[in-house]
Order: C-alpha cells, then sequence, then structure tokens
C-alpha cells in the first residue's frame, strides 16, 4: 500500500472524483450516449463543415495539380506530419501511464484513447502523400535496395498503426459498451450488445481484458516510433540532398510525444469546462501532465540542439546551406517561434510549482506547444518538398530552394484537415462512453480515505499487473 503525499497538504483539496459512487459514475459515462446539447452540435458542425472545406480544397488544389511536383503538397504533408504528432501520439499517454501504474490517470484515460479514433484522417492523406515517393536507386534512403520500397513498406507500417489504433480503442471500451447495454438496451439485439461481443464481467472476461490493454497498448507505442522513424526518413531526410542525421528521427518522435501531451491536457480542458468532466478532471491530472509537458520540453530542446550542432561544427558546404535552409535564411523565424512556443514557454510557465499544479497553467503551455508543433512541420515539410520534382540525382545541397508560402488551397486544406479530426472525435464521443467506467470505478475499489489525528489522507492499493 501507498498514500498520496502533496508538497502542501494544507492547500490540497482531495479529489472530488472520488467521493462519486458507482451510479453516479455510470450515469455520467453514458451521458454523451443519451444525448448531447446543442453547443455540442454546434462545434460538431463546424468541425464538418471545415473539414469538408478542407477536402474540397485537397481537391481543387493538389490532386488536380497531379502528383509530378511535390510543392503543390507541401501542406498535405504538413497537416499528415501534424495530425501524426497530436492525433497519433495522444493514446500513448495513457499506455505510459498505465505501465506506471499512475492512478491518477483513471478520469483522463479516455481523453487520450479517443484520438485514436481519428487516425482514418492521416491514414487518407498519406495513401495520397505515397505516390510522390521515388524509389529507392536514384536517392540515399534506409532500405537498401528492399524490393518495393519504399512504398510497400511504409504503407505496412501506416496501416498496421491505423489497425492497431482502432482496435486498441475497441478493447479498451468493451466493458463499457457492456454497461451501456445493459443499461440502455430493453431487446439485447442492439449496436452495444454487438460491440459488447458476448462481455459479462467474468473472472476470465476481466483476465483477458486487462492483458489485451496493455499488449496493444505496448505495441501501438512502439509502432509508432518505428513508423516516425521510417516517414522521418522517407518523406524529410531523404528528400533532402546531403541531410543525414542520426538525431532527426528520434527529434521527430520525441516533439510527437510532446504533441501528444499537449493534445490531451487541450481536450481534458475543453472537456473539464465546457464538457460537464470538472468532477472527473481536476487539478491532480494537469499537475501530472504538466509534468510530462515540462519533461518533454526539455527532450525537445536537446535533440534540437544535437541535431543542429552536428551541422554547425561540420561547416561543410552541403552542411552551411542546410544550417541556411532549416535553421536560418529561409524558415529562421518559424525555427524560433517552435523553439521558443515547444522549449522556453513550457520551461518560463511550468518551473513554477504554483503554476504546474494549477489547470490554467498546463493548458496555456500546452496551446504553445501545439502552435510550435505546427510551425516545425511547416518548416520541415517547407524544405524537404521544395527540393525537386519527383525524381532528382543530386547528391548534394548546392542550391538553397527559395522560401514556400502557401496558396488559399494549402492553407485550406490544413485547416481542414485539422477540423476534421477533431470531428471525427467528436462523433466518437456519442459511441464510446466517457469518462471510462470501468478505469474510474477501478480506481474507487483501490482508493479508501483514512484520518490521521486532524489529516485526511487517500491511501490508494497497487494490484500485481
Amino acid at each position: 500500500m501507498a498514500a498520496e503525499s502533496h508538497t502542501n497538504p494544507e492547500t490540497t483539496v482531495m479529489p472530488r472524483v472520488w467521493d462519486l459512487t458507482q451510479p453516479q459514475i455510470v450515469r455520467d459515462g453514458l451521458s454523451y450516449l443519451r444525448g448531447v446539447s446543442g453547443a455540442f452540435r454546434i462545434w460538431l458542425l463546424i468541425s464538418v463543415v471545415l473539414g469538408l472545406v478542407g477536402v474540397v480544397a485537397l481537391i481543387i488544389g493538389p490532386v488536380l495539380s497531379g502528383w509530378g511536383d511535390r510543392q503543390p503538397w507541401t501542406y498535405v504533408a504538413v497537416a499528415f506530419f501534424y495530425l501524426m504528432a497530436t492525433v497519433a501520439s495522444a493514446p500513448i499517454v495513457v499506455v505510459s501511464t498505465r505501465l506506471t501504474r499512475g492512478h491518477w490517470r483513471r478520469p483522463m484515460a479516455r481523453v487520450s484513447e479517443m484520438w485514436a479514433a481519428a487516425m482514418i484522417v492521416p491514414f487518407i492523406l498519406f495513401i495520397l502523400l505515397l505516390p510522390l515517393l521515388s524509389g529507392t536507386g536514384n536517392r540515399p534512403s534506409i532500405w537498401f535496395g528492399w524490393w518495393a520500397s519504399p512504398w510497400l513498406w511504409d504503407f505496412v507500417l501506416m496501416l498496421g498503426l491505423v489497425i492497431a489504433g482502432y482496435g486498441w480503442l475497441y478493447i479498451s471500451s468493451i466493458p463499457d459498451f457492456a454497461v451501456a447495454r445493459d443499461m440502455l438496451e430493453q431487446d439485447r439485439g442492439g449496436r452495444w450488445t454487438r460491440l459488447a461481443r458476448g462481455f459479462y464481467g467474468t473472472e476470465r472476461n476481466w483476465l483477458i481484458f486487462e492483458k489485451s490493454v496493455i499488449v496493444l497498448g505496448v505495441f501501438y507505442s512502439l509502432l509508432y516510433i518505428i513508423t516516425m522513424t521510417v516517414l522521418a526518413a522517407d518523406f524529410i531526410m531523404s528528400l533532402v540532398p546531403s541531410y543525414h542525421s542520426a538525431i532527426f528521427p528520434a527529434w521527430l518522435t520525441i516533439s510527437g510525444f510532446e504533441g501528444g501531451i499537449a493534445t490531451v491536457i487541450v481536450t481534458a480542458t475543453i472537456l473539464r469546462k465546457w464538457g460537464g468532466a470538472d468532477e472527473y478532471l481536476e487539478r491532480e491530472q494537469f499537475f501530472a501532465l504538466g509534468k510530462l509537458q515540462l519533461a518533454f520540453g526539455l527532450l525537445y530542446f536537446y535533440f534540437t540542439w544535437t541535431d543542429f550542432i552536428i551541422l554547425w561544427y561540420g561547416r561543410m558546404p552541403w552542411e552551411i546551406n542546410l544550417l541556411h535552409l532549416l535553421y536560418f535564411n529561409r524558415y529562421g523565424w518559424l525555427f524560433a517561434t517552435a523553439v521558443g512556443l515547444n522549449f522556453l514557454w513550457p520551461l518560463f510557465l511550468l518551473i513554477w510549482t504554483n503554476v504546474r499544479r494549477s489547470i490554467n497553467g498546463p493548458f496555456y503551455a500546452a496551446c504553445g506547444v501545439l502552435v510550435g508543433t505546427l510551425f516545425d512541420r511547416i518548416r520541415y515539410l517547407s524544405s524537404s518538398f521544395s527540393t525537386g520534382n519527383v525524381d532528382f540525382p543530386v547528391r548534394e545541397l548546392t542550391n538553397i530552394p527559395p522560401t514556400y508560402y502557401p496558396d488559399i488551397w494549402g492553407v485550406l486544406v490544413l485547416i481542414g484537415m485539422i477540423f476534421a479530426a477533431i470531428a471525427v472525435v467528436m462523433l466518437a464521443f456519442r459511441v464510446v462512453p466517457y469518462p471510462s467506467i470501468w478505469e474510474v470505478t477501478a480506481g474507487l475499489w483501490l482508493r479508501a480515505k483514512v484520518r490521521i489525528h486532524h489529516v485526511e489522507m487517500m491511501i490508494i492499493g497497487k494490484p500485481d499487473y
């Protein structure tokens, strides 16, 4: 057994969620399934409309221009990599906290998992971008002449990631589907019965379920790391002549983790303020997520500095050109802004304990990280998609391509794809219960309040799993 400790116990408020009863948790979990507010419908309509605008812009702009030139597809690639750094990485937040038995995760677990529902959006963008990759015979790559590389293997990794994400979201929701079946359906022949698939809470059901959730979550996380490493090499490094970096794939993955944490924080704040989740998402969750945000902001700077310093001290002609392309002349203001928002802004805010322990502090830091992550994707994708057409034999970067400024179609595609992902997640809330009923209820069973003299403390059990 272990007790929660706080630096200032006299100012600590015990989380209200652990005073709720199981019927209250079930009622709240099924609230979105029974019906939604008018504001929810309005924002869903706005997201759907903007998503459709993005689809139209995608067709009128890049698709009608064809696949002979990469540059019109620049902001399609930006949208894809930005969604991979937010939508695709957000579910990993709950994986890490489950493995470390962080019980604070329970009220926000579904916030993290729900973003897996929007993986269809980056997958469609990926399919459209895949023909822009040339073969590996005339450019440096990681494939060493593998058959059908890079198209087949990139597709297999991306498809596996999408399937793993949807499978994991579904498996983790099965107990909640069973609750919805028992509470909302009378004839036991509706969609909740089909989704629950014979889950009735037996010991065998729970044993299989718990192992499946952990294994699928770990598999998704590992596959995300592998996929981002390969995508970094094929869509960015191999398209920029003489850009050979062992650090950049790791940087892209770490930056994605930072963006995923920021996505979860912003989503949790919206649900707390306007989604009726204030009894579940309290200071405990934001304090813990703020520490993660600060840690990955420091990691972001470490990997950025490491990648930069190799080029800075190399001083070969093509390395100097890479510095001008990626860090200074062409996209220097994007680089400076991204470092400020991804590193300096979270550091300035979250280094202070009182700010980190608040709800608004992590939220403001996360908003900055989301904007900084977008600027970083614009910087790298504009650089890699501006170096030439599909096939090029150039081995060294001798001429720095001019700065690429997007047209109206590119901007609309970027905005539309982001809101398309938001619309998918909002629709998912009408199918998957929030909060996760089984997660929060399990937290009730593992917690007990005790009074020692004049101090009330929370005792948490640590199960062996």
